[in-house]
């Protein structure tokens, strides 16, 4: 998933603010992972979002940005102010507000308030999360077992143990940040044109020439992979001026002020578009944005589980690797149907695509949850259409996750006034137990948050290793 960076200068002088509309699952800590029909007053409370509908507790904030990422089952949104709403998915404190409680309404990071940290954009992982401030620090959260928080160290070591960062710690990165990527379990850093990357090393995605594995066992096999904890130049292209980052869940991609597009990690089903389906450990160019077909300093990227998308000359919207749940793979950058659009956003979930160009939003992709927004008539769609109920007025942005999609919408769209409002349930946790009184209950709920979110994400790591086995096959 990318989150196209815009400064604070342009946010400021192009971009007034708008509203957060959003569509897709609700109950998050179930999201992607319930087995079977849910019964009827689990779907009363949280219902599936089928169109996109404004949050009730947003629709007086005027939103800067708004960012998912291909692997994330939460939410980002800040505001003018450079204040930081969290919501969706908490079981390893990737919500940075200093507990594991899932949120169902938007909740500003008071630690980031605390610290004077203006936060301009960010990007979430499937338990982390990054984001870049103003003054060009970052701050990360939540999950850093394999220090993809970038933190310098990684604290709880050995099987099973869990580094849990619960409130934003400053990743160590040298310089000035102007953007972040998150994969499943590592990150990267834009700081001054050259990039960094820290987390788990598995398939190459750091770029360094290493997967980080070692076998842990003498008289068997235990493949594990080493923490990386320090953000690490990306040597391999520490020459270039790099102007873009992006990732999807298992691979990476950088644009340098030349046009050309490096990518690097998981080469399954093509996704980095060098005509072969192998991983590549370092950055290589892909050979298709050469001399003429050079990618524009303003490009669009971003990529999903197995796929990655650009925006070229024309413009002509370029995508490659797996695109459809059924179909062949594209090994090399090929033009989509979408080509001759002008398009200012795009995000991807891990199936699920969307697009804000013109006065459009377009969407497509294998929906779990509604999170297209079509509607009750349509649930997934394999080719690119139109999102009806935003049609014909201005989408600033928009961002993508497991089972949502949300969208920052201009006031003055003409179908914002009369989109249906989300007032999500009560959330008992944190700074609302406190007030409630009911700390008992908040800790109680939060145990039981993490330990049936330990169970649901020990199945969905072993959904994983299982794709990626068939990948390997």
């Amino acid at each position: 998933f990318f989150f196209l960076f815009l400064s604070i200068n342009k946010m400021s002088n192009d971009w007034q603010g708008g509203e957060v509309l959003i569509c897709g699952g609700t109950e998050w800590p179930q999201l992607g992972r319930s087995k079977g029909k849910r019964d009827d007053a689990t779907e009363a409370k949280f219902p599936n979002l089928l169109l996109p509908h404004r949050i009730k507790s947003l629709m007086d904030v005027k939103i800067a940005f708004i960012s998912g990422g291909p692997a994330a089952c939460h939410v980002l949104a800040g505001d003018l102010e450079g204040r930081l709403y969290t919501w969706g998915r908490n079981e390893k404190g990737q919500l940075g507000h200093g507990d594991t409680t899932p949120r169902n309404n938007p909740t500003v990071v008071e630690a980031l308030v605390k610290s004077n940290a203006f936060v301009t954009s960010g990007c979430g992982g499937r338990s982390h999360t990054v984001v870049v401030t103003k003054s060009g620090d970052s701050y990360a959260f939540g999950l850093n077992t394999h220090g993809q928080c970038g933190t310098g160290s990684v604290k709880a070591k050995g099987r099973g143990a869990e580094d849990l960062l619960l409130t934003p710690t400053r990743c160590l990165v040298p310089g000035a940040v102007t953007q972040v990527a998150c994969g499943v379990d590592f990150s990267l850093w834009l700081c001054d044109q050259k990039v960094y990357a820290a987390g788990c090393g598995q398939y190459g995605v750091l770029g360094d020439g290493s997967d980080h594995s070692y076998n842990a066992k003498d008289s068997s096999i235990q493949i594990v992979f080493e923490a990386v904890s320090t953000p690490k130049l990306v040597q391999h292209i520490a020459s270039q001026n790099v102007i873009r980052i992006a990732s999807g869940q298992q691979h990476c991609m950088a644009l340098d002020d030349g046009g050309n597009l490096f990518s690097w990690g998981n080469g399954g089903y093509g996704r980095l578009g060098h005509k072969i389906q192998q991983d590549e450990f370092k950055p290589r160019r892909i050979d298709t944005f050469t001399g003429r077909n050079a990618v524009p300093r303003d490009a669009v990227l971003s990529g999903g589980q197995t796929s990655s998308f650009c925006l070229g000359n024309g413009p002509c919207l370029y995508q490659w690797g797996k695109l459809k749940v059924s179909g062949d793979n594209q090994t090399y950058p090929a033009a989509s149907d979408l080509t001759g659009w002008n398009i200012r956003s795009m995000a991807c979930g891990p199936n699920t695509f969307a697009i804000a160009a013109e006065n459009s939003v377009i969407t497509w992709g294998q929906a779990i949850a509604g999170e297209l927004g079509y509607g009750p008539l349509k649930k997934s769609s394999a080719n690119p259409m139109k999102c009806e109920a935003l049609e014909g007025g201005y989408v600033h942005q928009v961002a993508a996750g497991l089972g949502f999609t949300a969208f920052l919408v201009s006031p003055s769209h003409p179908k914002v006034a009369g989109a249906p409002v989300w007032c999500p349930p009560a959330d008992l946790g944190g700074a609302d137990v406190a007030k409630s009184g009911g700390k008992a209950r908040g800790a109680a709920a939060a145990a039981a948050a993490v330990e049936n979110g330990a169970e649901a994400e020990k199945e969905e790591e072993e959904q994983e290793e299982e794709e990626e086995e068939d990948e390997e096959a």
